[in-house]
């Protein structure tokens, strides 16, 4: 599975799991097939329509940023920490 997809899937069942949903749970609400997430583990790719269905089950939606370290660092309240 490419990283990408990997981050945001993570980020979707931890999101689940922190409401009390399994991947079962989750693909559901989604209104999707109960392999989907499975199928998308093997696979290199999802289409983005499914991202974002999983996606808002769970609460999340998706959004473009910048590529930069800064704001990567400032988001994760890591800019100022001590190395």
């Amino acid at each position: 599975m490419s990283e990408p997809v990997e981050q945001l899937l993570t980020e979707i069942v931890a999101a689940g799991k922190s409401q009390g949903l399994d991947q079962k749970d989750i693909v559901a609400k989604a209104g999707l097939g109960a392999s989907t997430l499975s199928k998308a583990k093997a696979a290199d790719d999802m289409r983005i329509s499914t991202v974002l269905r999983l996606a808002n089950a769970v609460g999340l939606r998706l959004t473009l940023a910048p590529n930069d370290p800064h704001l990567d660092k400032l988001l994760s309240r890591s800019l100022f920490a001590e190395k």
